[in-house]
Order: C-alpha cells, then structure tokens, then sequence
C-alpha cells in the first residue's frame, strides 16, 4: 500500500546530547510532534549569558514494510524561534554514522587554507602567544580587523603544525632594516592580536629585503570560504508577497550559526587607501651587455628597478622575459624577479655566458592610489564586466573589488594583464596595459546596491625626463683678493693625466683645450668639465689675474620707449666679459588659467617659478647675453647697458581629461602626470622692480693660483625645478655597465665583483656628486632614465571601503585640508548622505562603502571653456558640476565599526575563528531550493460531522492542536485541494481546537541579494500576507529546504572476494571468490522500516557456515547457507536484510566473503540551535520543522 502520512516520521540519534559521542546511528525513537524538549534541553542562565550552540542528530526515516518510494524527500525549518536570540539551521552530512565531533569539523571547515601571505612570521613565536607579528613590505595590503589566518609549520609532513587564527586588533609600524652594513630598506612589521592563544610553538623568519621566508619556516596563509556545509534555515518576509511574483523580501539570507557578541571599535583619522606601490618608469627601455655569473646561489641584479613585463634576457640560446614576477622562457619558469630592487633569482643551472639584457626603467614609490566605481543595479548585474580605465594605470596596479553575497573579492593585475585574486575561484580578467580597457568576470554575482570598485595607480605628478647627455662638471669656487674678481681672458686650468691637461677661458667666459665651462666674473666660479675623466683625486690648478670688481643696485629702473631696460655703470668703463646683469621678473600664468592654479595650489606646488630672478652676461663683444641668446648691448667705454628684461620661463601644468562614471551620471577628473608649458615671465612694472650690475672696472691687478682636488658633479635635468623620484636614474658612460641609483641616494654600478658606488644623488636638487669612476673614460654621461615629481596627487573623486563594517550609523566624518581655508570635516548623516559645501556623498553603513566627491553645482554659462565643461554635463537647471579636488594626502575619514569579540570555544561548543567572524553563514544561494510558506489559524469547538473551510485552497497540510497543546492526529478528515477539515469523532477532543492550515510555494532560487531580496525561477501560486499587528507568528516566511532527494531502500553494491583483509572497499579487492551468490535470480531483501544505510560482509566460517559483519553495527548475526538470514533490526524490530538461501550455490570455501552495502530509507538532519547573548524574550518558545515529499497516488 501507498505510503501514509503517518509513516515518515523524525527518529532520535543515539546519543542526543552535547557531548563528543553524540549524534550517531538512528533509533527507534520518534521525535513527537508538540512536545517540549523533544529535541532540545532548555536554554541554561549560562548559555544566556556566554552564547551557545547545541547540536542535535535526527533521521527522516520512512517506516513501512515494503520498498515505496517517498519521492523529493526534502526538511526545512517552517517557523523560526519567536525569540530572536535563538535560530535553528538545519544540515546534513549524509553519514548514518558520524557523531558531533566529526559534524563540528564539518562545520568549523567553512573556511578553508588559501594561498601563502604576502609576508610571514616575523622571528619565532611560543606557544601562548596572543600577538604575532608578520614582516611584509610597506605596499602590500596588511589584514584587517576580523580576518582569518593560517599559520603552518612543516606542511605536508609527518610533523605539521597548523592554526587557524583571527585578528581582534591589528596595527602596522614601517621599520628601516640595514643590509650590507651600510644600505637600508623599508618593511612593515605588522603585529596582529589574535583571539586565541598560539597552541604551538612557530619557527619565524629574520628581515630580510628580498622578503623571502626561511626555508621550513612557518608559513601564513590566507583563508578561503570553503563552504563545506550547505546550511537551511527560515527568515519572516517584509514584504507580503502576490500570486504571479517571482521575487520576495525576506529579513536576511543568512542564518546566525554560532554566538557573536558586537563590540565598537573606533576607526580614527585614517586615510581611505593604504599607500600603493606604483611603478614609476623612465621614458625609453635601456639594452646593455652583462658578463655577470647568475647561479641559483648568485643572483643576477638590474642596475635598479624594473617595470612589470619590460625585461628579456637572451643568453645561452634563448630568452628569458618577465610575467607577473616570475621569469620564463617558452619552455617554462626558470626563476623570479623583485621588481622594485632589480633583483633576479634562478631557480636552477646557471647562465654563465653574456646576457643582453632590454628592460624599461622603474621605481617603486608609494601614492594613494586613484579610484572609481560602476554601481552594481538590477538592470547593470552581470558576472561579467568590460571598461576602460582613465587614465591608464600603471601595469601591476589595477584592483578590481566586487562584494558578494556579503563579502568582499579583489582581483587584481599582477603586471602581466592579467586580473586574478587570492583563489581561482573569485574570477578571472585581462587588462590591456597600453588602452585602459579591462574585460572581467566575476566569481559570482556581485550584490545589487554596492559597486565594483576600482583602484589604479598612474604618475600624475612625474615627467619622465628625455633622454640627453650630461657633463660631469666641478664648479669651482675661486678666492681673490677682497673687492677683487678674476680678469676676463686670464684663467687657465692645468691638471696631470698622461701628461699636462690645460683649458683657458676666453673673454667671453668660455673655457676651451682639453675641457669645456665657463668662467662666471662676477660670482668667482669656475664651471669646468674635463673633455677626458682624469684619475680620482686629481689636483687642479688655476691660474688667473685678479682685478678690481664693483657691483651698482638700481631699484626699479624703467623702460625706454622700445621696452628696453637702460642702466649705467656707476664707474663707467666695464671690463669686456666681466658683466653680470641680474634682475626680478614676474610670470604670467594666465596660460594655466585660474583653475589649474588652484589645482596647483591644492597640490603644494612651490610658487618659485611665477617670481623668478634672471642672471645675463656679457660676450666680451659687446652683447648681453641669457640663456644663449642675445637680449641686449653694453658700451664697455661709458658703462651703458640696455636690455630686454622680459624672458620666457618653463612652468608646470598637470595633464587631465574628464571621463564618465559609468551607471552614476557622475564624471572625473582624471589627472596623468606634468607637462612643462612656455610661460612669459615679465619686468615688473611697479616699485617692485630692480637691476643689479656687477663687473670688473680699471685698476691694478695681481696674479692668482689656487688648487682643488677634482670632485665633479652635475646636475640630473637643467633648468628644471623639482625632485627626482628615487630609483628612476639610469646613466650610462662608455666602457662601463649602467649605472643606477638605489633609491637612497647612492650611484652604483653592478660589477663582476659586485656592486661599486660611483656616487651620491640628491634627490631635492637633482645634483649628483661624482665619488669614483674609470680614468680616461670621455666625459658623456647619457641620461637613460630620470623622472621628476611635483607636489601631491589630488583628485575630485573617492570611492573607498572602510577598514572595518559595518558602521554604527552617523559616526562616519571625512577629513580634507584645502590650501585655502585649512582642515575641513564633515560628517554622514544618519541616512548615509554626505552634504557640505564642496562636498558630497554618501555611505553604505553596512558594507562601509564610501563614495565622495568634491566640487561644486555652478551655473554653465560662463564656463564654457573651462577645461571641465561638456554641454552634456549640464543640467536641465543650467548647472554643471564643476570638480574642486583635493590633495589624496590630506583625505582622512573616522567612523565607528561594529566588531565581533571572540566567544570561548568551550562555552560555545564549537570553535568559531574558522567561521565568519559574525557568525552568519547563508542559507539561500542560487540553484537552491526555497519553499515560501504561510500558517493561518482557526480556533473554534467543532463537532461531529461539521466541515470548516479554511478559506483558501490548494492547502499544503493541515495541523489539529487541541486546547490542552496536544497535536490531534485523528478524527477528521481533510480535502486539501478544496481547502476543508470534516471532523468525524471529537469525543476526546479538548475543545476549542485550533486548526492549522498551511499553504506552501517550492522553487529553485535564481537570486539572492544581501538585502534579503531572493528570486526564483517560477512565479508564486498563493498570496503570502506580513504578520498582524501583535500577532509576530502569523506571518509568511521562506524556508531553504534541505534535499534528501528520493527515499527508499534498496541493496545497492553485491560482489564476492576470496578473502577479506579488513579493509572496507566498494571494489574488488584481490581476487573473486569461485562461488558466486546469486543475486539476480535470488536478490538480498530490504524493507523501508528495516535497512540500514551500511556496508556489510557475510565471511564463511566453513564452507557452509558464515558471519554477518557491518562496518559500523559489527558481528550481528551467524548462519548457514542452507537457510534464509534475516539479522534484526534492534531498533525497529524487523530485519535489517533477508539472504535467501537459495543464493548461495555450492563452491563457497572457508574465509570467501560477500560483499554488499544496503541504503535506507533514512536521512539524518542535524539540527543546530544557536543562543545569542542575552536575556530570554519568549518564556515557551518553540520552532517548527517540516518534513516535505510525495508518494504514488493510489
């Protein structure tokens, strides 16, 4: 007959308590339905006050005598708890066998090791220890607040120490180290409390500047979300729900699977980035020749730095090329690269032959990077993106951050184009390095509401400087007489290498012979630049008359009629080649125009340039000369002089375009490094002017010598004001390997016997200082590489995440500093907008995403050739938005973040670090199966032969509760399609009754949303209303289902083997029996009420006696083969099988064995039930578990 309704019913385990044995076989025992404590104990003062979660083992078993099939067998938690400190979650392992111990691990394996650190443990720890600290470079993301760690120690071995740890505070302190005695290098040491002791003791690894762990030192690795339990549960619905919708609202999509308790944690004036490396390339790629030995013992070092994907190596035969850190041929991976030092390692041989080596010079600086959003919407969710990042990033610097589900993925660009993250699992993307443009899929689907954020770094302070040739050149600062200066045409330099070096200078200044300069009368210098590099220390010798000097200061002289400057020689007669003409001008910056002044402004450019003071000289023939050209006369006889003071100077202008924000309506600055523009620098035409002459007149004259040791210098980029950016120099000299700098002010070059310092760089002034070089090497030092840099990156846009989420809501408050008007603050309102003069935006608490832009609304017309004006930009009121940027370094947000503090595991019952630090888990996920569901309830007396209509139709079951609690199982009839209850017998009813009516929905779920928001695949057959006022429990709710998919037993694996080892296998092991039983004509039995899901083996004793083993009940029965076994069922008193005899056959020897495993019609369910911290809100409270499935129709 069909299976009945009261033949599925929900068995107890065997052990139904706390302890490690709990759980296991099922029994005979049925959980009764509306008895208290049937499952649970109730909730202790203790378990209120510390949290709690108990774990339960059930079975759904299916009790009758024959083999039906209860079909789609799925259990879901229809009702939650009324008090909102307990929920229930429901998962199952799908082991018959397995007690709480092994179901903890199960849960406690929700997140899973993932790949190794960026950074390791810094020294050794002991067991103990709540700190640990982790040695990571200054651009490599530190953990947050809440996250889960690994630490392993001789992974993979016999003797491998594991931990999971999870961080309750983290803080980060950048250390200067000292390698080589005399070179430095910067490192985070990143000291991380954590929530339980070290539980061992960890072999730690020294500083180190290649930030390489020691070999067998313990490794950290990040955690993944394993997901290795699929959880169900039920949240009420916020929104009542129609026929024909295919999506509801729910409160939530997660369940709370262990205890948290929410603390505060202050976030204070932090910026909104961690600082990010940011390679800072030179203008051309440099090729040179290396005869240095590279063995797996020797590494093989760049001059400095390298830009991701710009190195090849030929040597030996092939070459070698740069991906993503490491360093491959078309063979494969032979070996690493640290970009930021240069550094290249081989993995194995040796290279040992000339390498010709091509890479493109970088620096590795730090800078707040760039940022942007696209708004995930319902009508934009994708899986999969494309875009175009403006202005290009940097290769290695895009980060692409997606929230799903909750939680955030960052896939990012590894300097080879590539978008990856932690684990494959996340996505996959490629960014073009030379467009912009990125095409990008997700690992799911990100959370309507939040926002792909994108972060990107590119140089928008920096010129990459072209390539030149520079002179190595002493100035040489000469001593005559006091109110005396050197005699034009009288100096000459003499010096020692293969024989004497002179040069003269002419009356012009000029030096000539075996050197190149100038002579300054007026400032005593000699600029001098030997033709030929002389020895180290060389002596040199000047020769030169002195004479009379005489300085005149006019203060505002005006101009002539043709705009000329004329002024007079208070002595009269000027020495030819002495004069030195120096006055002030003003430069017009009207070419920048007064928004990118501001921009300047906001950047803390130096305003040297827009007052400068201009220095002429004579020729000696009669012309004032700046600059090499001529701008003027003197008449040498009466003193007169007449110049034009007006000269064009080369100031800065930062590069910007404007580009659309993709799904915002918003646009962006986007700012892409400096360019130099021509700018007039004009004599002032108030009092402010001035004109100083400073020459040589008639007198007596002495002769002069004075020696220096020869220590030459010069100067990076010439008539250029700004900081070289460290690590960018490359020269090259003939006869010698390039020589780069090492981004701490030393010039070196990388020689066979190592590295050899050439000289010192200050990086402020550009000038370098000369210490060693080859003797007789011509002096024609090539610029290869040299970036200079000018004030802070600014920007009008931010898009960032908080350290910490969620936020207490209204304790957001952004920081800025303008140039003008100082320190700003501004704070979130409790709605998550951000509104202030100059500023707005708005913040999602519970993710802490922030979004902020700075500028203003202004009317557009007016400003039509502002370099941020579009006629699509403007609104339907006429304004436009015009962007106010502010400098990144400036930007400091502060807010409040709730924080989870660490439970005790032993209270709990489970340990939490490797579960979320909240507690949650999700119960509904895409291709799951959800039921909406709806209990209405009629309380009246009924009588004998009176039919109640429950007032809707297509009912899902209907529940009889007596007055006295009792659930009433007879007596009345339902038609459940018309929605009606007849009772037929009420004699022991304990009136008034209350009849429960349900009506249900199953579909597969299509989508969910973090807001609670979940999608299915078919529309909604019944109305679902919200609860009535006063009445939480009259609700609509939507349950995941937990699917044991189709019920029945059967015997599902039959075979023989001649022996048995002890092993249980579900294949052959060693060889067949020569007996064989015959399970087609005379198959093993099982009933639905009897089988056990269990393997079994029935070993001959003799050759006709056996024994029956199970691998989990044991030795449960003997028998022979001349009779049917039937071994029985203690738990349901029927047999767990039948073994006809008939089966058996001859041929059976002593120690031959069958093999076979039966399934029953059971499904074990655990059932979890969590206590949050507090005070109990409901003094009875109880939950409903359903259990769902058809059978055949009669």
């Amino acid at each position: 007959m069909p299976i009945q309704s009261g033949d599925v019913k929900l068995l107890k385990s065997a052990v139904m308590a706390d302890v490690p044995e709990g759980g296991g076989a099922p029994t005979g025992n049925t959980i009764a339905d509306g008895v208290s404590n049937a499952i649970f104990p109730d909730i202790s003062e203790l378990d209120r006050a510390g949290g709690r979660v108990n774990l339960r083992k059930s079975f759904v078993s299916v009790q009758t005598d024959d083999t039906d099939t209860y079909f789609g067998a799925n259990v879901i938690v229809a009702e939650p708890p009324q008090d909102a400190r307990v929920s229930v979650t429901l998962f199952s392992t799908e082991k018959t066998f397995d007690t709480r111990e092994q179901a903890q691990v199960r849960i406690e394996a929700y997140l899973n090791k993932g790949p190794e650190w960026a950074g390791y443990l810094f020294e050794n720890h002991i067991a103990g220890q709540r700190v640990i600290q982790i040695f990571q470079r200054v651009t490599d993301t530190i953990p947050n607040v809440g996250q889960t760690l690994v630490l392993i120690e001789n992974e993979g071995l016999g003797t491998q120490k594991e931990q999971y740890i999870r961080a309750t505070s983290v803080s980060v302190v950048e250390r200067t180290f000292t390698y080589n005695s005399d070179q430095d290098y910067k490192a985070n040491v990143v000291t991380v409390d954590i929530s339980d002791a070290l539980r061992y003791d960890f072999t730690g690894s020294p500083a180190t500047r290649t930030f390489t762990r020691a070999t067998n030192s313990t490794k950290v690795r990040d955690t993944v979300v394993a997901d290795a339990g699929t959880y169900v549960g039920v949240v009420p619905l916020t929104q009542a729900a129609a026929v024909g919708d295919f999506t509801i609202k729910g409160t939530s999509i997660y369940t709370q699977l262990v205890p948290s308790a929410q603390t505060e944690t202050p976030i204070s004036f932090v910026p909104p980035y961690a600082a990010a490396g940011l390679p800072v390339p030179g203008v051309v790629a440099v090729s040179y020749t290396a005869s240095h030995a590279w063995t797996t013992s020797i590494k093989f070092n760049l001059p400095g730095g390298c830009l991701p994907g710009s190195l090849t190596i030929q040597t030996d035969g092939i070459t070698i090329f740069d991906d993503a850190g490491l360093l491959k041929t078309t063979s494969g991976t032979v070996g690493t690269i640290d970009y930021a030092n240069g550094i290249l390692t081989l993995n194995s041989g040796t290279m040992s032959n000339a390498k010709a080596v091509t890479y493109t010079p970088a620096a590795q600086i730090l800078r707040a990077p760039q940022s942007s959003e696209i708004p995930v919407t319902p009508e934009s969710r994708s899986q999969s993106y494309v875009g175009t990042v403006n202005p290009v990033p940097q290769p290695g610097t895009l980060s692409i951050s997606y929230m799903a589900q909750g939680r955030w993925y960052v896939l990012s660009d590894g300097g080879n184009g590539s978008l990856k993250g932690l684990d494959t699992s996340y996505g996959a993307g490629t960014f073009n390095r030379n467009t912009g443009a990125f095409v990008v899929t997700l690992g799911a689907l990100p959370d309507v509401g939040s926002s792909l954020v994108l972060t990107w770094n590119v140089p928008t302070q920096e010129t990459q400087q072209a390539s030149t040739t520079l002179k190595a050149t002493q100035s040489l600062a000469l001593n005559p007489p006091a109110g005396t200066a050197v005699q034009p045409g009288s100096l000459t330099v003499s010096w020692e290498y293969s024989g004497t070096k002179t040069a003269t200078a002419a009356t012009s200044g000029v030096l000539s012979g075996a050197a190149t300069g100038s002579l300054s009368v007026a400032q005593n210098r000699v600029d001098f630049a030997p033709n030929v590099l002389p020895s180290v220390g060389t002596q040199l010798t000047v020769s030169y008359v002195a004479g009379p000097k005489q300085e005149d200061s006019f203060a505002h002289p005006s101009r002539n009629g043709s705009g000329l400057v004329p002024v007079t020689a208070s002595l009269g007669a000027i020495e030819p080649g002495s004069l030195e003409v120096e006055w002030d001008t003003l430069t017009d910056t009207s070419v920048l125009g007064a928004y990118t002044l501001a921009q300047l402004q906001e950047m803390g450019v130096q305003a040297a340039w827009r007052d400068p003071t201009q220095i002429a000289r004579d020729d000696g023939s009669g012309n004032v000369v700046l600059n090499g050209g001529n701008i003027g006369t003197v008449n040498y006889a009466t003193g007169e002089v007449m110049f034009n003071p007006d000269v064009t100077v080369r100031i800065p202008r930062p590069n910007y375009t404007a580009s659309a924000i993709a799904g915002t309506g918003r646009w962006r600055l986007n700012y892409s490094g400096i360019t130099y523009v021509s700018a007039p620098s004009l004599y002032p035409n108030d009092e402010s002017g001035y004109v100083k002459l400073r020459y040589n007149s008639a007198g007596s004259t002495s002769n002069q010598s004075e020696t220096f040791q020869f220590l030459p210098a010069f100067k990076l980029v010439p008539g250029v004001n700004a900081q070289v950016v460290t690590g960018t120099v490359l020269l090259t000299i003939s006869g010698a390997q390039p020589w780069g700098d090492n981004g701490q002010g030393t010039l070196r070059e990388f020689t066979t016997s190592g590295w050899v310092t050439r000289g010192t760089i200050n990086y402020l002034s550009g000038d370098v200082a000369l210490t060693s070089w080859t003797a007789g090497t011509n002096n024609a030092i090539a610029r290869a590489s040299c970036v200079t840099t000018v004030g802070e990156n600014i920007s009008s846009e931010y898009v960032f995440r908080s350290g910490a989420a969620p936020l207490r809501p209204g304790s957001l408050s952004i920081q800025y500093a303008r140039a003008v008007g100082g320190t700003q603050n501004v704070t979130a309102g409790i709605d998550g907008k951000i509104e202030a003069t100059g500023i707005s935006g708005s913040v999602d608490y519970e993710t802490g995403l922030v979004r902020v832009r700075f500028g203003t609304m202004v009317t557009a017309a007016g400003n039509e050739s502002q370099p941020w004006y579009a006629a699509d930009r403007v609104g339907a009121d006429g304004k436009i938005f015009r962007p106010e940027p502010v400098a990144a370094s400036s930007v400091r947000y502060s807010a409040v973040a709730y924080s989870y503090l660490p439970l005790d595991a032993d209270l709990l019952g489970i340990d939490p670090v490797r579960l979320p630090s909240d507690g949650r888990v999700p119960i509904f996920r895409p291709g799951g199966f959800a039921v909406v569901g709806h209990t209405g309830k009629i309380t009246t007396s009924v009588g004998n032969g009176q039919t109640i209509n429950c007032a809707r139709v297509r009912l899902s079951r209907v529940r009889v509760v007596g007055h006295d609690a009792a659930v009433i199982n007879t007596g009345y009839t339902t038609d459940l399609e018309a929605g009606t209850v007849t009772f037929t017998n009420v004699a022991s009813y304990s009136q008034p009754v209350t009849i429960e009516h349900r009506i249900e929905d199953m579909a597969v779920v299509r989508d969910v949303q973090i807001s609670g928001e979940i999608s299915f695949t078919r529309a909604l057959t019944h109305e679902y209303p919200l609860a009535s006022p006063g009445d939480p429990t009259s609700g609509s709710h939507v349950s995941s289902a937990l699917v044991a998919g189709d019920l029945f037993a059967r015997v599902s694996l039959v075979f023989d083997q001649s022996t048995w080892s002890g092993a249980w296998s579900d294949a052959l092991s060693g060889s067949s029996a020569t007996a064989t039983f015959n399970n087609t004509q005379y198959p093993i039995r099982v009933t639905n009420r009897g089988a056990l899901t269990e393997r079994w083996i029935v070993r001959l004793t003799n050759s006709t006696s056996f024994e029956v083993i199970g691998e989990n009940v044991g030795v449960i029965a003997t028998g022979n083969t001349s009779a049917d076994c039937a071994p029985n069922n203690p738990a349901t008193g029927v047999p767990y099988f039948v073994l006809p005899a008939l089966g058996w056959g001859n041929g059976w020897a002593t120690g031959n064995v069958l093999r076979f495993n039966t399934i029953g019609a059971q499904f074990p369910v655990w059932v979890v039930r969590t206590v949050q911290q507090g005070p109990e809100s409901v003094p009875d409270d109880n939950f409903t578990l359903l259990i769902r499935g058809d059978v055949d129709t009669p």
